[in-house]
Order: C-alpha cells, then sequence, then structure tokens
C-alpha cells in the first residue's frame, strides 16, 4: 500500500473514531425512564432534551463549514471531545430538565455536530477516488456507536443510575477524540475549505435542487428519527418486555449501522439518485408493519424496527455524497449544511410529536402513520428533484 493511501486509510479510520463514540447520542431513549421518573416528566418533555440536542446538532453542522477551515484537525479533534465530555458530565450532575436542555440539549448536541460534520468532510477529501465509502463509513460508525451503547448504557444504569453512565462515556468520548486527534496529526490530515472567490450564486435550476433535496431529506429522516428517539417505547406499546425492548433498541442501532455500510458499497456502484427513492419506499414497508392491527410476534417487530433504521442509516449516508455529485466537492460542505438542517427539523419535530401524541393517546399508531406519509412524500420530492439521466 501507497505511503499516501495509508494516510487516507489512518485518516478515515480516525474520523470513523470520532463519529462511533459521538453516534452514542442516538441511544438516548435508554435513559427516559429513569428522567420521567427522577424529574416528575412527561415523555413529551423529557424527548425535548433528545429533539434539542439534535437541532443543536444541526446548527454546528450548518456552520461548520466557517469553522473547519479556522482550525488544524488535531485541535479540532480535541475540542470537540472537550466539550462532549462536558456536556455528558454536567448533565450527569443536572437535577433539572431545563439544566438537560443545555448541558445534553445545546452543548453536547452542539459539540456532537461539529464533530460528526468534521469527520464527514475530512473523511471525504482524505479518500477523494473512494469518496462515497468513505463518508459512508462515517456516518456507519456513527451508527455502532448507537448500536453498541444501549447495552452498554442498560448496564451501567442498572449500577448508578443515568449519572454513571454519562459520567463513564464522557471519559470515553475525551479518550478516543484524544487518539483519534493524535492520528489525524501524525499522519497529517488537511482540511482543504472552498476558497472564497470561487463561491458563485446558485443558478435557478440549482436552487430549486437544494430546496427540494432539503424536503426530500427531512421528510425521509423523520421516520428514523421517530424510531430511533423513541425505540424502547415503541417496543413496550408493541407488548414486548422490558428484555427485548432493550434489544429493540439495538436492532434499530443496528439497522442503522448495516445501511450506513451497506450504501457505502452502493454509492460508489449505482446512482445516489436511485438510492434515495427506493430507500423511502421501504421504511414505509417497516412502519406499515408496526401500526397493523394484529399481534405481532417480536422477531417481525425486530425486523420492522430494524428495516426502519437500516433506510435511515443508508439515507443519511446517501444524501452526502448525493450533495457532493450535485454541487461538487468544493461545495459540498457548505451546500450539505444547508441541506442537513432538514434533518435537524426533524430531530426537533419528530421526537417531540412522538412523545406528545403518545401522552395524548398513549398509542404510537398515529405518529407512524404520519412517518409513512413523509416517506412517501420524500419519493416523490426526490423523483422531481434528480429524474433519470
Amino acid at each position: 500500500m501507497a505511503k499516501s493511501q495509508l494516510n487516507s486509510v489512518i485518516v478515515v479510520a480516525a474520523c470513523c473514531g470520532l463519529s462511533m463514540v459521538l453516534g452514542t447520542i442516538h441511544a438516548f431513549s435508554v435513559f427516559i425512564p429513569q428522567w420521567e421518573t427522577q424529574l416528575g416528566a412527561d415523555r413529551a418533555s423529557v424527548s425535548l432534551i433528545y429533539s434539542l440536542a439534535l437541532i443543536s446538532l444541526t446548527t454546528a453542522v450548518l456552520f461548520g463549514h466557517r469553522i473547519y477551515p479556522r482550525i488544524s484537525p488535531v485541535v479540532l479533534f480535541l475540542l470537540v471531545g472537550v466539550l462532549a465530555a462536558m456536556g455528558l458530565y454536567m448533565s450527569a450532575r443536572s437535577l433539572s430538565l431545563h439544566a438537560l436542555y443545555i448541558t445534553y440539549g445545546v452543548l453536547f448536541g452542539g459539540a456532537n455536530g461539529l464533530g460528526y460534520g468534521y469527520a464527514l468532510q475530512l473523511s471525504g477529501q482524505a479518500a477523494p477516488a473512494r469518496r462515497g465509502i468513505a463518508m459512508a463509513l462515517v456516518t456507519a460508525f456513527y451508527a455502532v456507536g448507537a448500536t453498541a451503547a444501549p447495552w452498554f448504557f442498560a448496564s451501567l444504569i442498572q449500577k448508578g443510575g443515568n449519572s454513571l453512565a454519562l459520567e463513564v462515556m464522557s471519559g470515553i468520548v475525551v479518550f478516543v477524540s484524544a487518539v483519534a486527534g493524535l492520528f489525524v496529526f501524525w499522519f497529517k490530515a488537511r482540511y482543504i475549505s472552498e476558497p472564497s472567490e470561487s463561491i458563485q450564486t446558485l443558478t435557478p435550476t440549482l436552487k430549486s435542487v437544494r430546496v427540494m433535496l432539503w424536503l426530500g431529506y427531512g421528510s425521509a429522516v423523520t421516520a428514523g428519527l421517530m424510531i430511533i428517539g423513541h425505540a424502547y417505547g415503541i417496543a413496550i406499546w408493541t407488548e414486548l418486555d422490558d428484555n427485548l425492548a432493550t434489544w429493540a433498541t439495538t436492532a434499530v442501532a443496528f439497522g442503522n449501522m448495516l445501511g450506513g455500510f451497506s450504501a457505502g458499497y452502493y454509492a460508489d456502484r449505482v446512482s445516489s439518485r436511485v438510492l434515495l427513492r427506493w430507500l423511502p419506499l421501504f421504511t414505509s414497508l417497516g412502519l406499515i408493519v408496526l401500526v397493523l392491527p394484529v399481534s405481532l410476534g417480536w422477531v417481525l417487530i425486530f425486523i420492522s424496527i430494524g428495516l426502519v433504521g437500516y433506510c435511515y442509516g443508508a439515507i443519511i449516508a446517501v444524501y452526502p455524497v448525493a450533495v457532493v455529485d450535485v454541487f461538487g466537492a468544493m461545495a459540498a460542505p457548505r451546500i450539505y449544511g444547508q441541506v442537513f438542517t432538514a434533518w435537524g427539523l426533524a430531530g426537533l419535530l419528530g421526537p417531540w410529536i412522538s412523545g406528545r401524541l403518545f401522552d395524548m393517546t398513549e398509542s404510537y399508531s398515529i405518529a407512524l402513520l404520519i412517518a409513512v406519509l413523509l416517506s412517501v412524500v420524500s419519493v416523490i420530492v426526490i423523483r422531481q428533484a434528480l429524474p433519470e439521466n
């Protein structure tokens, strides 16, 4: 393997490591029961912690392209690690919902977005010939963190509650980000920004495509974020016991991880527009099964939840590749940050609305049916934005 190729592999691996520990944010649902009891709060109020974390994450991705070129990779990795760890540790010590909104929702969520957005773009630049796989690996390892975290957190919660789980995770985040930062330093990772003089006003056609990608992305990921944010609660609602409900949380995260890995493979071999048309349809299939008025076995529930997670993981991996395909590699961080705000809006509204509807009806049926409708909308919009060649 040539030295330049080895450098690329190590830099991508470092980005994946940082992404993995940040991905534990999507194991949030395991914290909900204790916080509801401890704080005397309803599900919608506790779910808002997660929603605020996702909107903070989105804001960091949106403005990240202004920060990335100003800080060296090693410093940015360390900064993300310190801020994220502070958010987790302070959340462990928080005694009110409002404190958690700031510590977990704003601080941890913001650091999460800064690190994830940077790792995504840096990996693509480190391996331009295999950009699809490199960027998809970062999103896939983000899901690896979400897959491993529920059981890890659950065991710690049994021993010392949410506080112990958050404290331990804060230490892990600092350690992994420091190691990853040293690797990007040793192997001379460089972030190349879009020159200000090269930024041009988009043509009316490209502006329209950007808007439709925004709408298609937001519609497509709402279902996945609903399931991820309420996996445990949805499993209990379908009459699974506590043990199987925890496994269901892992199933959606595992599907998310597989979706990210496979999307990287297909993104370099199949047109991204084809994937973005079909994936939301499979999402709808998984959602419809969950709301069928019949008793479902745990195997079918796991398959359905896992399918939604798989499609979500693939969708979030393919969209940044699609942005590069349409707008070019140099403009991609700026344009993707704008498109990614749709993910943030879905993250803010999807889990919160699901929790509110559950509080009102003691059922997830309406929320899941809304997600089905939005998935269909995504397919229609992408067919208009990215027609067949």
